[in-house]
């Protein structure tokens, strides 16, 4: 790595070079049909969603190819859909470059899909990452309907404003705390549903804001998931974690590691605190990198990388088959 940005580098040479990041998404990314094309053009695609379905004993194959809004709603389902559907992007970019692939300079997941970023760095056994995500978003999914739970983004406002709004949410309204900061001016809020709202409210109140509510249905990253997190705790500090075949970006702090001992506590520790995937995506250029590939449906992750003007994030699973995104000489 050469500790600067490189001007301008074509996709097919970065990635055939090792000259790119691979980046996952996190919880509320999944879209209808959203590994349809995937398994229809690649069989190593379909072949990752069935050994998905048999790690969760859920019809992953089937949701994730022709599953509605409605049955892919529930974290207990998208969550892992989520991670497989990223897994199998990343497998059929490996059957589509062949012989030319070559690994990435960092992976990165953000939330949720640091689970993804492990196996694909060959340090989270397959199996075990689906089991442990199944497990977490069943957790996850009870926590939600004890407590009602809201995650909501907010752009076009400071991060600095947001977490001031987040403070002064009176108390009988919940929590409401910062989850994500994913740009300069791009803050998810996360806590208790009328809460979350309350700041919402507040933010409305700036001409240039922008606020949507997610589909995300918990309110991960905040202290309503500490009861997750102690239930977590025992299996994630026995699961068997090698040495990642290159570093892993940390949502905790958004630096990069082979660390295994960083790498597990970020799997514990994200549940409560925010992710810093705004200092990810620096660390990424700071690397020296431009190509960002965004293996997830949509382009949540694209779009995120797109506000650093030295990034050109390619979203591999969207509108275009993966042969444009990434197309060969």
């Amino acid at each position: 790595m050469t500790g600067r940005t490189e001007a301008a580098v074509p996709v097919y040479e970065a990635v055939t070079s090792g000259r790119y990041a691979l980046l996952f998404p996190g919880a509320g990314a999944q879209l209808p049909a959203m590994a349809r094309r995937l398994c229809r053009t690649f069989e190593e695609a379909a072949d990752v969603l069935e050994r998905a379905d048999k790690a969760t004993g859920l019809d992953l194959a089937r949701l994730c190819r022709e599953g509605t809004p409605a049955e892919l709603a529930a974290p207990e389902v998208s969550h892992p859909a989520i991670v497989a559907t990223g897994l199998a992007a990343a497998a059929a970019l490996r059957r589509h470059l062949g012989a030319r692939w070559t690994p990435p300079a960092l992976v990165g997941g953000h939330s949720l899909g640091h689970f993804a970023a492990l196996v694909e760095a060959g340090c989270l056994d397959f199996d075990d990452a689906l089991r442990l995500v199944a497990r977490r978003a069943r957790l996850m999914g009870e926590q939600a309907r004890l407590r009602p739970a809201l995650m909501a983004s907010v752009g076009g406002v400071p991060p600095g404003r947001v977490a001031a709004w987040c403070a002064a949410c009176p108390p009988e309204h919940g929590v409401a705390v910062p989850a994500c900061f994913n740009g300069p001016e791009q803050t998810v809020v996360s806590g208790d549903t009328a809460a979350v709202r309350w700041v919402g409210a507040r933010a409305e109140e700036e001409p240039a804001s922008r606020v949507r509510e997610l589909t995300a249905g918990v309110a991960s990253h905040s202290p309503l998931m500490e009861p997750v997190q102690r239930e977590l705790r025992p299996g994630l500090a026995a699961v068997a974690l090698a040495p990642p075949t290159v570093p892993v970006l940390l949502n905790s702090t958004g630096q990069a590691t082979r660390d295994t001992g960083a790498l597990r506590t970020d799997l514990l520790e994200q549940l409560t605190v925010p992710v810093r995937w705004n200092d990810a995506l620096r660390t990424v250029v700071a690397a020296g990198l431009t190509v960002v590939l965004d293996t997830g449906p949509g382009q949540v992750l694209a779009r995120a990388a797109a506000l650093h003007p030295e990034l050109r994030p390619v979203a591999l699973n969207f509108m275009r088959p993966l042969e444009k995104a990434v197309p060969l000489p």
